[in-house]
């Protein structure tokens, strides 16, 4: 099988990834499964199956048709691609299988976000949305997420029914398509209107509203990303227009050569926005990822220092200061995954707003967010701790974009009273307790660190009760059995979320919790607890269940 794919290398798209590449890593593309799972696809580049190339491209892409086919007799898919490498040549090539097949396909010319693709399949009602990307992955990755037509990722049942349909692909070197420019004759592959961004661009202004003043200046980039011109775009038409652009980090480009990784969880990625907003006396300084879904925020204050903000932070800040934004006696809530801060849910209470907790990925959001639609409660704050924001639902994914906008108006209304984010912040946790929080992705990689990841876990799934130092356990939550377990009576309780591969050990201090990650070789570690010496909790269960 190996030689059939070598022989190919030069129509693979990913000759020069190959070219660089160890025996190891060419091997690994022939024993690894590259499968659609609940998070869609993501890889690296490389030849043979388990890697990403024209082929496995065009695999995915014949098992879409015999998907969509099966829904519908006449899909209609629109596709968004990302500044990575090789997302606009693999964005072509599943057009060319969509169309080849008959299938209509919304393609447009140059780089787009997520959040514009999750608004854009609702507003052009199309049966399927595909966006090109690997999100905050290094940059020798890239990947594939579906959304139906509702703007939400795919849940579980279909993402496993696509799958299936994927795997009926026998023979992924011979699968035939025609070229672009025959399709585009055809009325097969269609340009993506910029009238669709321009609705978007409305629908965020009529969530912020104009500004008054612009007293606040912020420092605005990309990491290399799609967010920008767009949000700059929708600054200028809210008659913001005190920002400047970090211009070198700003420039799309798939190597990501100003940051070690392009996540704005990363506090290092802030490195060039601080020397700017130094030179510039900025007071915010606002990062995104690459497709437009996280950001990141610092803000600077007078005497030059700094404060970063975690995703759980800006959770609360944005929950706080968008519920007192919204006026009347409506039910208001939140949405939230399990793993989000514990003060998340103290917060929330003190402000009367209704909890509801689901899974990690916010596909599970989205999933509320539909089931909501009739409801005349109003949504206050979706989100993850992983610096992914939700405030209105016209688009069903995360949304760095609206939240930016937000984020600057909060801002520019505190500075005119002379208020901080973070005096804000300060007085929840005064009066709520100072959380600290804390996540950590552990790397274990091949075949050996594959199976110290199930070791790990089938550890933390036999326990009945854990015992660290300074902490009270109350309950283990298994979401492999859907159960809670008291920890001090032995009793049990159903826990109703779909089943995942995840631990919660629940303390009367917070809570920690464990799970594989679904797209990496990694553990996910979080930690969310009311201490003082956060390290040394950390250092002693990372020591105790063999995870450094």
């Amino acid at each position: 099988m190996r030689a059939q794919w070598e022989q190919r290398i030069s129509e693979s798209l990913v000759e020069q990834f190959h070219n660089v590449q160890t025996e190891e890593e060419i091997e690994a593309g022939f024993t690894d499964v590259l499968s659609f799972g609940t998070a869609g696809i993501r890889s690296t580049f490389g030849i043979g199956p388990g890697r990403l190339n024209k082929f496995t491209i065009q695999k995915f892409a014949l098992g879409l048709t015999k998907y969509l086919r099966n829904i519908t007799n006449e899909p209609k898919v629109l596709i968004h691609f990302d500044t990575r490498h090789l997302s606009q040549e693999f964005a072509n090539e599943i057009a060319k299988v969509l169309g080849t097949n008959g299938i209509e396909v919304i393609l447009p010319e140059t780089f787009k976000s997520t959040p514009e693709l999750s608004f854009a399949v609702r507003n052009l009602k199309t049966t399927a949305g595909i966006m090109i990307t690997a999100s905050h992955n290094p940059k020798n990755y890239n990947g594939i997420k579906v959304y139906g037509p509702d703007g939400g990722q795919l849940l579980t049942e279909p993402s496993l029914e696509l799958s299936r349909y994927i795997d009926t692909v026998e023979d992924p070197l011979n699968i035939q398509t025609d070229d672009l420019e025959t399709l585009q004759e055809r009325g097969l592959i269609l340009p993506f209107k910029e009238e669709t961004t321009k609705a978007y661009k409305d629908a965020v202004k009529e969530l912020v509203g104009s500004f008054e003043t612009s007293q606040t200046k912020t420092v605005l980039t990309s990491l290399h990303g799609t967010s920008l011109p767009l949000l700059s775009d929708v600054l200028e038409d809210l008659s913001y227009r005190n920002y400047v652009v970090e211009e070198a980090q700003s420039k799309p480009n798939g190597d990501f050569p100003t940051v070690n990784i392009a996540n704005p969880e990363a506090e290092d990625t802030f490195d060039l926005g601080k020397q700017l907003a130094e030179q510039e006396q900025a007071q915010l300084i606002l990062a995104t990822d690459p497709d437009a879904d996280r950001i990141g925020v610092v803000e600077r204050y007078e005497d030059g220092s700094t404060r970063y903000f975690n995703g759980n932070e800006i959770g609360l800040l944005l929950m706080y200061l968008r519920n007192q934004q919204l006026s009347g006696d409506q039910h208001k809530y939140i949405i939230k995954s399990v793993v989000t801060s514990a003060l998340s849910e103290k917060l929330a209470q003190s402000l009367e707003l209704g909890v509801i907790n689901v899974l990690t990925g916010f596909k599970y959001i989205s999933e509320q967010l539909k089931n909501l639609e009739d409801n005349a409660s109003q949504l206050v704050l979706a989100y993850e701790e992983s610096h992914g924001y939700l405030v209105d639902d016209f688009s069903r994914d995360k949304d760095a974009i609206q939240t930016a906008a937000l984020l600057i108006k909060y801002k520019e209304e505190l500075a005119q009273e002379n208020k901080t984010l973070k005096g804000v912040l300060d007085n929840i946790y005064q009066e709520h307790g100072h959380y600290k929080d804390k996540t950590l992705s552990p790397t274990f990689e091949g075949a050996e660190g594959r199976e110290k990841i199930k070791q790990i876990m089938n550890d933390f799934k036999q326990l009945e009760t854990i015992d660290i130092e300074h902490l009270t356990a109350l309950f283990i939550e298994n979401y492999i059995t859907k159960e809670s377990l008291n920890v001090k009576t032995g009793k049990t309780q159903t826990i109703h979320l779909p089943e995942t591969d995840l631990i919660k050990f629940i303390f009367e201090e917070g809570f920690i919790a464990v799970r594989p990650s679904g797209t990496e070789p990694k553990m996910k570690l979080y930690f969310s607890l009311d201490v003082e010496n956060l390290d040394g909790v950390i250092e002693e269960f990372e020591g105790k269940f063999n995870l450094k």
